[in-house]
């Protein structure tokens, strides 16, 4: 039986246990009350926390996404790592995402990845890149957001009947002046191929849209632009039905793309743009003009990726190597 002596020790080391330890929050989950300690109790960290807290090299009051975007070459590992990032978050976030209200009436959607996207990283790119402010509720806001959703629904949903930003049976897209592609044929390319076909003879070609599926293509660009490309209107010249625009796409190069290392430069291009809109504002045909050398031109600048043959040692991988500072 402890003595009345013990007692205001015992009272004190039961205060501090139940103090939040700011470095180590599973201490601080009410379960553990149920927890059978090695000692008896929570341990308590006030000693070393304190050296540490006098002693650390680095103190820092940036949020992951900062950090992550002060990193000005990303090696593959940092991209997986955010996208799982951005991944895991799509599953716990209620924050509603301001710039693609279709996001926010989900319902029976189905996902391509199993889950509604996130935007933090491409939301963050766009609000510290963007060279226009649009007045809430403006038209050139109301575009800007309208077209935002319909690349988020070509790359993220697999039903065209889930599509609330288009008239699947009217949809079209052209590009460039070519044949147009329907909302069928637009789903099944992706985003990427469909922007990026050419009728370049094969020699001329610095990416071939015809040998990408839907998955090589957004993979090739998430690497070489791992926080995302992001698009702003610069100016509307008519408003609905036929909406004449200006735009801008742009992203940091800052991962491999096709055997070029990353730059660490901004890559981006201008176009034109007319969207053609129904009684309820959906898409019925939408056409692009733009110069795709804008955007080849920065993400080819990069040095060339070296790769090592197979040799007739037995060892049949091949290393890939780059730039030392990617990895």
């Amino acid at each position: 039986m402890a003595s009345s002596a013990d007692a205001p020790l015992e009272s004190g080391l039961s205060s501090l246990r139940l103090a939040a330890d700011k470095y180590r929050s599973i201490l601080n989950d009410e379960k553990t009350g149920n927890i059978r300690w090695r000692y008896g109790g929570p341990p308590i960290f006030d000693t070393v926390n304190k050296l540490f807290e006098e002693e650390r090299t680095h103190c820092s009051n940036m949020s992951l996404s900062r950090l992550i975007k002060k990193k000005p070459i990303w090696t593959h590992k940092q991209v997986t790592v955010a996208y799982w990032l951005q991944l895991t978050n799509m599953a716990t976030r209620e924050e509603k995402d301001k710039y693609r209200s279709v996001l926010n009436d989900v319902g029976e959607v189905q996902w391509r990845y199993g889950h509604p996207p996130a935007f933090d990283l491409v939301n963050q790119l766009f609000e510290e890149g963007q060279t226009k402010v649009w007045p809430e509720g403006s038209l050139e806001e109301t575009v800007q957001n309208a077209i935002k959703s319909w690349e988020m629904e070509f790359s993220h949903k697999i039903r065209l009947q889930d599509f609330k930003t288009i008239n699947p049976d009217k949809f079209k897209l052209f590009v460039n002046g070519r044949e147009g592609l329907s909302a069928e044929e637009t789903l099944r390319l992706g985003s990427y191929n469909a922007l990026l076909k050419t009728s370049l003879p094969g020699e001329f070609q610095y990416y071939k849209p015809e040998e990408e599926s839907f998955e090589s293509s957004h993979d090739a660009f998430r690497s070489a632009l791992p926080r995302g490309f992001a698009f702003e209107i610069l100016s509307v010249y008519s408003g609905p039905p036929n909406i004449a625009f200006k735009f801008r796409h742009w992203g940091y190069f800052e991962g491999d793309f096709k055997g070029h290392a990353p730059t660490g430069e901004m890559v981006q291009f201008l176009g034109l743009g007319v969207l053609k809109v129904d009684e309820l504002l959906r898409a019925e045909e939408i056409e692009i003009y733009y110069d795709p050398g804008e955007l080849f031109g920065g993400l080819l600048k990069g040095p060339p990726v070296l790769e090592t043959k197979t040799t007739d040692t037995g060892d049949n991988t091949a290393e890939k190597h780059s730039c030392p500072f990617t990895h």
